[in-house]
């Protein structure tokens, strides 16, 4: 029963990873086109402004998703029989598979944008903070390089105009941490990985991310043991879904205008904490929320890797140095450009990320290395 209800609560989940990653494009889009906050009465404009503002709250989100399925995934290898060479072999596969087109595109976009189109977006000449500086020093060699080692906001910046490609850099080691640390505490083995902890120490913000990526983590067994336990279930059905919903979204909205050093562990805690009641008490699944699964299970990684660069291509056609004001027609133009980058998402991910398990069989094949996930 209750893996009926967990797989429920699973496309729930991967409903969001699509809501996530839009957000996250939205907020860029906005930012790169449409002009900085200056009062107004306009309700509907007000709103988009606020709404703009989610984009790091939603990369906090993806990495409590990220350690919710890591976490599953290293528990069951390791009852299986634990091997750093295939989940290394399929970790990488998953993130090089996107990562690395993803950088090729991003060395297009913007070499077109500043050789043919001279653009002051890429020149940082705008005012916007997404992109704050000139980026034709991010598109060498030593970048590109540190970039497919996942030393983004690390050892390098990333690359060219693709900002949001820090989170992957963090995912990666995040992937390294955990299950070094896992073997550890369950008495299995002492790991070499353990000494990547040490690149935390290169930036802050990496070990604090990690903190919020364990919130999806201690879910996993938090959800296993109430549910081994029938008696101490969640109590409180649907009413318990409800009020962690309530908490998590009034953490979402205090957490928009915050530093992030308190903000993003409480909030990746009270989604976790809704998470969980999800998990215990699934509700229904309406037919968009299935829609929405189908982009978040085998595209969202697209879209997020591909919009920035892409977006800021779109912008260099349009404007110059002045952004523009918030007019009906760049609401709708920035929502024209969103709308398009999802589909390319969609289009890329075709040809990347939903043959993950053919390259993983693939690898496994040439590296002698057996066939489980």
């Amino acid at each position: 029963m209750h893996d009926q209800s967990e797989n429920a609560a699973h496309i729930h989940m991967d409903a969001m990873r699509t809501l996530l990653a839009v957000a996250v494009a939205f907020g860029h889009i906005w930012a790169l086109l449409i002009r900085d906050y200056q009062p107004t009465a306009n309700i509907a404009v007000n709103f988009l402004y606020f709404a703009a503002g989610f984009g790091h709250s939603s990369v906090i989100l993806f990495f409590v998703l990220s350690g919710y399925w890591i976490t599953r995934s290293v528990v069951a290898r390791t009852r299986t029989g634990w091997s750093w060479r295939a989940y290394l072999s399929d970790r990488l596969v998953r993130l090089l598979l996107v990562l690395v087109p993803a950088l090729a595109l991003t060395g297009v976009f913007d070499g077109i944008a500043i050789l043919l189109l001279d653009s002051p977006t890429h020149r940082g000449a705008t005012g916007t903070y997404v992109v704050a500086r000139d980026i034709r020093s991010d598109l060498t060699l030593e970048v590109l390089v540190g970039n497919l080692f996942f030393l983004q906001e690390v050892l390098v910046r990333p690359f060219g105009s693709n900002g949001p490609l820090w989170s992957i850099a963090f995912e990666f080691w995040y992937y390294l941490w955990f299950p070094a640390l896992w073997l550890l505490v369950s008495g299995r083995r002492v790991s070499l990985a353990l000494v990547t902890l040490a690149i935390g120490l290169l930036n802050p913000e990496l070990p604090m991310g990690f903190v919020s990526w364990l919130c999806g983590a201690l879910l996993v067994f938090a959800d296993r043991y109430l549910s081994e336990r029938s008696s101490r279930q969640l109590p409180g059905g649907s009413r318990a879904t409800g009020a962690a919903a309530l908490l998590f979204l009034a953490t979402l909205l205090w957490a928009r205008s915050g530093d992030y050093r308190l903000e993003d562990p409480a909030l990746a805690a009270m989604f976790a904490l809704f998470l969980l009641a999800m998990l215990q008490h699934p509700p229904r699944i309406p037919g968009p929320v299935n829609a929405l699964a189908r982009y978040g299970a085998s595209a969202s990684f697209s879209l997020y890797a591909t919009h920035f660069p892409l977006m800021a291509l779109c912008t260099a056609l349009i404007i110059t140095t002045d952004r523009i004001a918030p007019s009906v027609g760049a609401i709708l133009l920035a929502l024209a450009i969103l709308a398009f980058s999802i589909g390319f998402g969609w289009v890329f991910a075709s040809g990347t990320e939903k043959h993950t398990m053919i390259a993983r069989r693939h690898i496994r094949r040439l590296m002698g290395i057996g066939g489980r996930r």
